[in-house]
């Protein structure tokens, strides 16, 4: 059943109500890499552009006041999300719809160590996720010469690489099948690998036609769990009809397997729609909403979803209506918002978020003390952050 909007008298909490509710955010330990130990020093990663066209993977640490950039190396082109596996010491950086590029890199050097290019008939949508012992990295791709039935695959590639010390790697393709609709965009596995579960964005497109939606009213989002061995479908699950436009982008899961997906809505900006589900397996979505002026300020678009490390509370980023939103897990209750210019990539750290924004800023959000502070950066104005931000513990 659906959750419906709250009011603001409902929803309305005041600072020291807010950091009471938020003060455990981050007293336990480290789940995924999207959050780093407090024991080791966080290297963040993100894609990056300048105003000369120019494209970037950039490492950088933080401090109180500043970050300080570790490495910068040049892309082929723009890319949007950077996957990363500390048991190899690689992280793995995406190419932007319709990219066809896979850019590696070494996680102590950040030196490069290869780049493999996708078939001819295929691009990717700039999500990829690795099996917990890194031998498997999936991949969803579209097969866009495809013109009946839906174009979304995933791909599932081997990868070796001998030892952290051996800069000698490699990535094989070995199985190919379908994401159960179009577009798919991020996809998760389960704590057991033996599910993956995937964002169906329902739009199709064509490389020839750039960037451009050609099917929004006909569009069919959907949330897909596909068992990670065979490719068979396991569960689907699609919005009510009368939010066909919303479409499922991105996602992130906790520990127990709660996934919270936020969704960018193709249809008029008046509609109020959901933009945020949560998600166990074998049960319905459950809508989310936030109370008034926040939910219309929105701007019907969640650019970036996650967990804090205890995983009772989640990040949403609106990048179009310059705020970050909070939210508890367990009751999907709206807690605030804070104001950024932009901000869209998101990561969970001691005592709080990192966000960077594609104004070139990056800003630390200290929950406790309910205060942000804009780091002191020489990429500042310099470079654009993409949508998304990593994180490993170095």
């Amino acid at each position: 059943m659906a959750t419906r909007p709250k009011t603001t008298l409902q929803m309305k909490l005041d600072r020291r109500q807010f950091i009471t509710l938020t003060s455990g955010l981050f007293s336990t330990s480290v789940f995924t890499v999207a959050s780093a130990s407090s024991l080791k020093t966080p290297v963040f990663l993100s894609a990056a552009s300048d105003g000369d066209d120019n494209h970037w993977v950039i490492g950088f640490s933080q401090s109180d006041k500043a970050s300080t950039e570790l490495f910068r190396h040049s892309l082929p082109g723009r890319a949007h999300h950077i996957a990363v596996h500390e048991g190899l010491g690689i992280y793995l950086v995406i190419a932007r719809r319709p990219g066809k590029y896979l850019w590696v890199g070494d996680l102590e050097s950040g030196e490069p160590l290869a780049e493999i290019t996708l078939p001819a008939d295929r691009h990717l949508y700039g999500h990829g996720v690795f099996s917990a012992d890194g031998n498997y990295f999936y991949a969803p791709e579209n097969a866009w010469q495809m013109i009946n039935g839906d174009s979304g695959r995933v791909v599932v590639w081997e990868v070796k690489r001998a030892d952290r010390k051996t800069p000698r790697f490699s990535m094989t393709r070995v199985k190919d099948f379908p994401s159960y609709g179009t577009g798919p965009h991020e996809l998760l596995i389960t704590s057991d690998q033996r599910t993956l579960v995937l964002a169906n964005g329902g739009i199709r497109t064509h490389p020839e036609r750039g960037r451009k939606k050609l099917n929004i009213e006909s569009m069919q989002p959907s949330l897909a769990y596909i068992n990670a061995i065979s490719g068979d479908l396991e569960e689907q699950h699609l919005l009510d009809g009368q939010y066909h436009k919303a479409s499922i982008r991105h996602m992130d899961q906790n520990q127990s397997g709660l996934i919270v997906v936020g969704m960018q809505y193709e249809g008029e900006p008046f509609d109020r729609v959901p933009l945020l589900v949560m998600h166990q397996q074998g049960e319905p979505l459950r809508e989310l909403w936030a109370p008034e002026p926040q939910q219309g300020q929105m701007t019907q678009y969640v650019g970036s979803v996650r967990f804090d490390n205890s995983g009772n509370y989640f990040a949403a980023s609106c990048p179009r209506g310059n705020m970050i939103t909070f939210w508890e897990a367990k009751s999907g209750d709206f807690l605030r918002s804070v104001r950024s210019r932009d901000g869209c990539g998101l990561c969970a750290i001691e005592n709080g978020f990192l966000f960077t924004a594609g104004t070139g800023r990056i800003t630390y959000y200290d929950v406790r003390q309910d205060s942000m502070t804009s780091l002191d950066s020489a990429n500042s104005g310099k470079v654009f952050w993409d949508n998304h931000l990593s994180v490993f513990a170095s």
